[in-house]
């Protein structure tokens, strides 16, 4: 019987220091490179507020030089109708844009500084809108972190629609109120991400509410949110 005799190289000192120093410099770099697109990140969201500040600044003055018109026109003996209309009409739509203006300026500012009570991850909104088809709607619901956005957050969301069917309490996952895949009820984000589908609601069901559950998942303490509101489709959009 033969033995064999297996010979091994001993590992010298300077090469565990080598090894070691590149295992250092590997994660420096990795987490320098992280910093700079979270510093960068951040500042592209602080210059999207900004414009939108400066853009409502406009709107408002714009809205509020028209109203002078038309309420010195209104006062004039000489009324122009069609002006009148022209002016009316420009007043009303200043008035929608300036109305989207501070939605936006709100929102951003949830994420840059939310309440005191509000920290992490949160269910901003949930939007309904009907569409030209009876009984079929969009959902649009919005995801942020708010506070510090120190990292990622992935998870999956649920959503149910609450109602009554031939007079009995139902409810419903909008998964089966619509064609959706798994990775549609999954979010990963920083800052923002919105979460949106069609649904189609049963005949004779009457939807009453509907609940938004998120949850995040591999973090050290994953988080939980959720929001429920009225059922109140809005014209689409």
């Amino acid at each position: 019987m033969h033995s064999n005799l297996v010979i091994k190289q001993q590992k010298t000192k300077p090469w565990y220091i080598g090894v070691g120093s590149l295992v250092v410099l590997l994660f420096t770099a990795s987490y320098l490179t992280g910093r700079y697109l979270a510093i960068n990140d951040l500042s592209e969201t602080k210059q999207q507020l900004a414009a939108v500040e400066l853009e409502l600044a406009e709107t408002k003055s714009a809205l509020d030089s028209l109203n002078e018109r038309l309420v010195m026109q209104a006062q004039s003996a000489q009324v122009d109708n069609l002006s009148n209309q022209e002016l009316i009409n420009s007043v009303k739509s200043l008035q929608q844009n300036n109305k989207k203006l501070v939605e936006e300026l709100t929102f951003y500012r949830k994420i840059m500084a939310p309440e005191r009570d509000k920290d992490g991850l949160v269910v901003d909104s949930i939007k309904l809108f009907n569409t030209d088809e009876e009984n079929v709607f969009q959902i649009r619901t919005t995801l942020i972190q708010a506070g510090k956005q120190l990292q990622f957050l992935k998870g999956s969301i649920l959503i149910k629609v609450s109602g009554e069917l031939d007079g009995q309490a139902r409810e419903f996952d909008i998964r089966e109120l619509g064609t959706f895949k798994n990775s549609d009820f999954q979010f990963q984000f920083k800052y923002f991400q919105n979460i949106q589908g069609t649904i189609e609601l049963p005949g004779g069901f009457i939807a009453k509410s509907i609940n938004v559950s998120a949850q995040t998942k591999g973090l050290r303490k994953n988080q939980k949110t959720n929001l429920k509101v009225s059922w109140r489709p809005e014209e689409s959009q």
